[in-house]
């Protein structure tokens, strides 16, 4: 069986280890820019400072460079690239082919869910280019996954858990379009998360003010299994924007549903706490399209998360000049500084902080609440939670210690869950009067913790037990932990050496290519943004492409190409209606006009020029 990676976001250094400690087997984060995540990035003192701590560990890091680039920015991002070389990244994730030309250092390239692998021959294709891992679109089916795995030979990553984009990875513009920020420049402004009215051609209301194209969160925390029989081998948790307790929970959700399979990095972790996954952020959970069915993948009265679910107002006291006080019936108790939320037919209010909590009564922090008897409570901070993630202990590479004593030294094979070496050691001692004693003494001295190992004597043998004093065997822990560790990072360093530079000429892959873009190779859809991309392109006889949506919109451009169909959601369905009209989204002055795709079972949203109605 492969050994399987949990690979979590980091805004930050400190979210990086923190994600260590909580059993991840890598980290991906941002340098300063060029990253899908703008608000995220880090310098690269940083990232070295959270490269030197995971690779004690074997775990990785692996940079976010997938944004697509202009033409004033290769030399930057070529600088980037041997950055992250020199600063020990592991990997670098990215979207512009512009890197592909590049003189660049002999660094695993991952191709970004925002390349759009949703085909095997795209998968196929990245492969040939030279890419090292396929990062796969958030909406494939297991069926799909297979028949991808079965066209390559490369590492797979999909998404496991955290936010579903609407649209298909690298192939939104609305944001560009409504607000000018660019989703594929890392500045997405989250257009998909507004309220929207939903009317048809003649203007009437279908639905009102309604998060319409939010989705709900991914979770597939039940699936591994079907996803490690289907070839994929890292499992990757969205949301390099969010918080360390955040992250904390959520590593710590898959690490325990990993725990029965082989694992990339060395050491596990020692968080006690029980993780919950809804008590940190989500909109909802959805398996999405992994089974290759419709259901109802919409995040409920908001896009914001709302909160685990509590009980129900069951009356109200104050306001005005007094504070707020409610009553609830539930089986869950809310208290002291717990942060909740309420939703009164179908819209939620605004979030307050429990003063005071005694029994099934509750005290805001506030004299303004609109809250009525009948509300839905959600708790949106669960304070004792939070307290249990505060203080997560470090992670530990557990080492146990087969011990062979002669004159003058001591032999140490230290074997970790993959590794084993044998250290020798000087030391004079006597012969021990009680072996026992001495045999009991050395056990407890060796079989401590030094560093980030965990050591535990398992045998002493030799021809005679010898006394050594404690500050000597203190001693030779201490160095023991020095010398594994030195073992252990020089054994990564020959592993990572192996990796081999990529060609950087494409004319090779015509025939792929063709196969990979059937749509058409001088699309806007290529989010070609310079002149190294464009070579890529017409180097692969794709013609002449298209400039970047960003750099020049087409008019009738596709802004979003949806799996999600708003028309199935709201049981108007082609398959199963006869009812036709046009369907428009309506947001202030913007109209969004809505095709479906009824042959791909996909839904297209782009810019109505007339106002729609």
């Amino acid at each position: 069986m492969p050994r399987v990676e949990l690979l979590s976001p980091a805004r930050n250094s400190e979210i990086g280890i923190a994600a260590i400690d909580c059993g991840a087997d890598s980290v991906y984060i941002a340098a300063p820019k060029y990253g899908a995540r703008l608000a995220a990035g880090n310098s690269f003192e940083d990232l070295n400072i959270l490269c030197s701590y995971a690779h004690k560990f074997g775990a990785k890091v692996y940079l976010t460079l997938n944004t697509i680039l202009y033409d004033n920015e290769l030399q930057e991002a070529r600088d980037y690239l041997w950055k992250a070389y020199e600063t020990g990244l592991d990997a670098v994730i990215v979207q512009d082919f512009a890197l592909l030309k590049m003189d660049r250092p002999p660094i695993p390239l991952f191709a970004s869910t925002q390349t759009d692998i949703r085909t095997p021959e795209k998968a196929a294709l990245l492969e040939k280019m030279g890419f090292s891992r396929l990062i796969l679109a958030r909406e494939l089916s297991l069926k799909q996954i297979r028949e991808i795995r079965r066209a390559t030979s490369i590492e797979l990553e999909t998404f496991v858990h955290g936010a579903l984009c609407v649209s298909c990875s690298g192939q939104c513009y609305l944001s560009q379009k409504l607000t000018g920020r660019s989703a594929n420049r890392g500045e997405c402004a989250q257009a998909c998360r507004s309220n929207y009215d939903l009317v048809d051609e003649n203007g009437n209301v279908i639905v009102k003010d309604s998060p319409i194209l939010s989705l709900k969160d991914l979770n597939l925390s039940n699936r591994l299994e079907d996803l490690i029989d289907a070839g994929v081998t890292s499992f990757k948790i969205e949301g390099r924007l969010k918080n360390v307790s955040y992250v904390k929970n959520i590593v710590r959700k898959y690490d325990l549903a990993l725990k029965d399979y082989p694992r990339t990095s060395w050491g596990r972790s020692r968080c006690t706490f029980t993780p919950d996954e809804e008590k940190t952020f989500n909109r909802g959970y959805t398996e999405f399209f992994l089974d290759g069915k419709r259901g109802d993948f919409k995040s409920k009265d908001a896009a914001k998360g709302m909160g685990e679910y509590i009980g129900t107002v069951t009356g109200v006291k104050g306001g005005g000049n007094s504070f707020v006080s409610f009553t609830y019936t539930s089986d869950k108790t809310i208290q002291n500084s717990d942060g909740l939320c309420f939703a009164s037919k179908g819209k939620v209010t605004t979030g307050f902080r429990a003063n005071s909590c005694s029994g099934n009564s509750v005290e805001l922090f506030t004299k303004d609440a609109q809250i009525r008897k009948g509300d839905l409570i959600y708790r949106n901070f669960d304070a004792a939670f939070e307290k249990q993630l505060e203080n997560t202990p470090p992670r530990m590479i557990e080492a146990g210690l087969d011990i062979h004593l002669s004159d003058g030294h001591i032999a140490i094979s230290a074997s970790t869950e993959n590794k084993s070496k044998t250290f020798v050691f000087f030391l004079k001692g006597d012969r021990a009067q009680n072996p026992e004693m001495a045999e009991s003494l050395i056990r407890k001295q060796l079989g401590k913790t030094a560093r980030h190992f965990s050591f535990t004597v398992n045998s002493i043998e030799g021809d005679d037990i010898y006394f050594y004093k404690t500050s000597a065997l203190n001693g030779i822990r201490a160095e023991l932990a020095e010398s594994l560790e030195k073992y252990l990072e020089e054994d990564r360093q020959r592993t990572k050496a192996k990796y081999i530079a990529e060609k950087k000429d494409f004319s090779h892959l015509k025939d792929l290519a063709k196969e990979a873009f059937k749509e058409g190779g001088s699309s806007y859809l290529r989010n070609c943004s310079n002149r190294l991309s464009k070579e890529v392109y017409t180097e692969m006889g794709l013609g002449d492409i298209k400039p970047a949506f960003e750099q020049d919109p087409p008019k009738d451009a596709i802004l979003m190409r949806c799996k999600y169909c708003i028309r199935y959601q709201i049981g108007m369905c082609k398959k199963d209606s006869k009812d036709s009209r046009r369907l428009f989204l309506k947001n202030g002055n913007n109209t969004l006009a809505l095709d479906f795709d009824c042959s791909r079972c996909e839904m297209l949203v782009r810019f109505d020029y007339l106002c729609g109605v």
